[in-house]
């Protein structure tokens, strides 16, 4: 099967690609006004919006802070060990229900 490029179909939606010599298929030039940009060089730039300073801060101020307050853990490991921590039995249930309902979501 042979393609031909001089043939152009009445609803073609790109009839330029075949406008050219026959053989030979073109695309249409573009000027820089028709294009939507007006660019007067041809340098990529970019900004980045104050949300990332922010983020960035907020990533450096939780880098500082502990997964685990050493002090309170090492305070209620002295009161186990002491007797001294007995914790209501209600409060216990009501925890380790609201902690399973949690984790099913």
């Amino acid at each position: 099967m042979k393609i031909d490029p001089t043939i152009q179909f009445p609803n073609d939606p790109q009839p330029e690609r075949v406008a050219g010599a026959p053989g030979k298929a073109t695309l249409p030039q573009r000027s820089s006004s028709s294009s939507g940009a007006s660019s007067t060089n041809s340098e990529d730039t970019f900004s980045l919006s104050s949300t990332h300073d922010v983020v960035q801060s907020l990533t450096a101020s939780l880098a500082s802070v502990p997964e685990v307050r050493t002090d309170r853990v090492a305070a209620l490991q002295q009161r186990v060990s002491s007797g001294s921590y007995q914790p209501a039995s209600q409060n216990v249930a009501d925890a380790i229900i609201a902690d399973q309902a949690g984790r099913r979501q």
